[in-house]
């Protein structure tokens, strides 16, 4: 009997997971840029602000992804459900998320020179400009 209900539960479990579809809702391209000049082969770190605003940028350890610039100083951000942004597809039903990101830089101690702040909705393509201190 503790068989059935464990096939049971795997089975629900594998139905509500083929419901959602987990993929890119949107993209961000950070331009990073010194003095007005692009700057290639920095680190820019993402946040998810959940509610606690700029305060959890303080450290880079923090950060839930990290992308180097190319070479003319864009680092580019996949944002995925579920982690980033609500699926926008769950059991045939469309759904729209918002969430509010910041992307940073750090100097090699540590220290946050760089931050912006971008608002996204499942969907958006934009492209936000970091100027480095």
């Amino acid at each position: 009997m503790k068989k059935f209900y464990f096939l049971l539960a795997a089975l629900v479990v594998v139905i509500m997971t083929s419901c959602v579809k987990f993929k890119t809702e949107a993209t961000v391209d950070v331009e990073v840029l010194k003095a007005g000049k692009p700057v290639s082969g920095v680190a820019v770190y993402k946040f998810k602000d959940n509610g606690l605003g700029e305060g959890t940028t303080i450290y880079k350890s923090n950060a839930k992804e990290s992308e180097t610039t190319n070479s003319g100083g864009v680092a580019h951000f996949d944002l995925k459900s579920p982690d980033d942004l609500d699926p926008s597809d769950v059991a045939g039903v469309e759904n729209s998320d918002q969430a509010t990101f910041f992307f940073c830089t750090y100097d090699a101690e540590g220290t946050r020179n760089g931050i912006v702040m971008v608002s996204v909705k499942t969907g958006d393509k934009k492209t936000v400009q970091l100027n480095m201190e």
